[in-house]
């Protein structure tokens, strides 16, 4: 997601989508898998997703981006998560302010909007992840340079009764990770911690409520895209710079692969799996002045990228969740670093 560069904060405008959506764009560059990689299984998506029950890459090409209900605020940097049917938005920047406490929830079945229980502590750059029913928030920015490396700090929130629970905290303090849940467990890889990038990976065990070590990403990244595809977890570009590194864990083989390189290097962008293809979208580029509305989908079985529609408008700085075979992307910032937030909603289906 967007970045810390001392720039002054100024509030947050909401970007209005005019005219009409993209329906599609030139095709992109695809790419050979290298030796000893492996893809995963592609499911059919739910039918009225993007899927639709096609269950092939040719239903990606096919969808569009769309609009829904705007954003009660205007955020970036935020945790998105789904749980049920349920997209939830936690922290981030609000409004032209770092840390926040904001959780906004999105019913996907009504299409509207409300405010939940605040984090207990402001925070931004926070992994999100939805597991068995709970949303977990976990680690973030809890100061204004970040220099900390970010929290520790663990929680738990149940929406049956809009609570937040304490739970155990990572080993080291961790922001701009990713965060997802993989056979049954919270995994977190990669982010900042004690102020450096890294590869740590770490994961935690509902049963045990405890946190172990599982082995480390091999390129240490943060503001990376990630996603489960197939049960493997893949995670693509990120900074230093502008990577354009894909790497998959296996959690059967408790190892990582790398997979042929993302076609357009960037960081802060959305990752999403859906179809049976991994979504690298948007992002900024290496030096973090402009923004991108690109989209690459990643295909394990075929081993190769191809590029879809782009975004209506470029975004950076956001999160994207899957219900029912669409994908929710909620705000982000329309501009490089954390000077803009917006308001929108899009959809992928």
């Amino acid at each position: 997601m967007g970045c810390r560069t001392g720039r002054g904060w100024v509030v947050g405008l909401a970007t209005v989508l005019v005219g009409a959506l993209l329906t599609g764009c030139g095709s992109g560059a695809t790419s050979t898998a290298r030796a000893g990689s492996t893809g995963g299984q592609r499911p059919a998506g739910p039918a009225g997703g993007v899927g639709g029950g096609k269950g092939s890459a040719a239903a990606l090409h096919s969808a569009v981006w769309g609009a829904g209900a705007p954003l009660p605020r205007s955020v970036s940097e935020v945790g998105v998560a789904a749980v049920g049917a349920s997209v939830h938005v936690l922290g981030g920047y609000v409004d032209g302010h770092p840390r926040s406490t904001t959780h906004l929830v999105l019913d996907t079945t009504s299409g509207q909007w409300r405010s939940a229980a605040p984090l207990p502590v402001a925070v931004d750059h926070a992994g999100a992840v939805g597991l068995n029913g709970l949303l977990y928030a976990i680690g973030g920015y809890v100061d204004t340079a970040g220099g900390s490396g970010g929290s520790t700090a663990v929680w738990s929130y149940d929406p049956g009764t809009d609570r937040w629970t304490a739970r155990a905290g990572l080993p080291n303090r961790r922001a701009a990770g990713i965060a997802v849940a993989l056979d049954g467990k919270v995994h977190l890889v990669g982010g900042k911690s004690r102020g450096a990038d890294t590869g740590e990976h770490d994961v935690f065990d509902p049963t045990s409520g405890g946190w172990t070590q599982a082995a480390p990403m091999p390129t240490p990244r943060d503001h990376a895209a990630g996603a489960v595809v197939g049960g493997r977890l893949y995670i693509a570009g990120g900074r230093p710079g502008a990577l354009t590194a894909l790497e998959s864990f296996d959690p059967a083989a408790g190892s990582w692969s790398s997979l042929p390189a993302l076609p357009s290097g960037r960081s802060s962008s959305a990752g999403a799996g859906v179809d049976g293809q991994f979504l690298v979208v948007g992002g900024e580029n290496a030096t973090e002045t402009t923004v991108t509305a690109r989209v690459d989908a990643y295909d394990p079985i075929s081993r190769t990228w191809s590029r879809i529609a782009d975004l209506p408008a470029s975004r950076q700085g956001v999160g994207a969740a899957v219900v029912g075979g669409t994908v929710y992307l909620p705000g982000g910032a329309p501009t490089a670093g954390g000077s803009q937030q917006g308001d929108t909603l899009l959809r992928l289906h």
